[in-house]
């Protein structure tokens, strides 16, 4: 299981953002491979929430190795990314709020 977490310090003083996945987040993919995840953010209210840089790091499930790569906003608080899977593997998958 691939645990995915948001951090959005910059939105969370709006009242708190939620990321839903979109897509599912392949846990069979192996270092160097190349794996594309989106999502949507809403605020409390369920409203699509725009944040311009949002940082995303992929921790292999020991973590001690991470990738780091920005999202693309697409529309309506929809995002995505393409990353490269750090060696070992997906453990975990974190978003950040970059001001």
């Amino acid at each position: 299981m691939i645990a995915m977490q948001a951090v959005t310090a910059a939105a969370s003083a709006k009242g708190g953002v939620r990321a839903t996945l979109t897509s599912s987040v392949p846990a069979n993919k192996s270092g160097g491979d190349h794996v594309k995840i989106t999502w949507r953010l809403r605020d409390t209210t369920g409203r699509p929430v725009s944040i311009k840089r949002i940082l995303v790091r992929i921790v292999c499930p020991t973590g001690d190795s991470y990738t780091t790569t920005y999202a693309r906003a697409l529309a309506n608080g929809l995002y995505r990314v393409v990353a490269v899977v750090p060696p070992g593997g997906i453990g975990t998958v974190s978003l950040s709020a970059m001001r």
